[in-house]
């Protein structure tokens, strides 16, 4: 799997490693049971601090997209039980009123957000092309 950071972007690197996982397991580029790379393989190949893919990794195990197995590594965990629905939907709630507010705060109007949603959505099929670019 081939991550790819901006760090200028203004997100923390963690949070792009998180966010490039959850793609990757839609998509379908990651299945259950695939080994991430290790701590020490990811930094050096990203040239971060390792404390920052521990960061990301704790993150993804907490949201029970992966399973840390000491002295093994970092595995997919896709199928396996996870958040309850009311879990999952408060999640999404909570992400989706982050995005309203941002959105609105650069104000894009309700049409441009769900635009740029739809947009999202799209490159998260399966297929699809991993970075589709339009201007905003």
């Amino acid at each position: 799997m081939l991550f790819r950071l901006e760090p200028h972007s203004g997100v923390p690197l963690y949070r792009q490693i998180v966010a490039e996982v959850q793609a990757a397991t839609v998509k379908g580029m990651l299945r259950d049971g695939d080994r991430l790379p290790s701590v020490r393989e990811l930094a050096r190949s990203l040239g971060i601090n390792p404390t920052t893919v521990v960061k990301a990794y704790d993150e993804l195990a907490r949201e029970r997209l992966i399973v840390l197995r000491h002295g093994l590594g970092a595995f997919v965990t896709i199928g396996r039980p996870a958040l309850s629905s009311d879990e999952r939907e408060e999640r999404v709630e909570r992400l989706a009123t982050r995005l309203a507010v941002e959105g609105r705060r650069h104000g894009y109007s309700e049409s441009r957000l769900v635009a740029i949603l739809r947009r999202a959505l799209r490159r998260l099929r399966p297929g699809s092309a991993a970075r589709e670019r339009t201007p905003s």
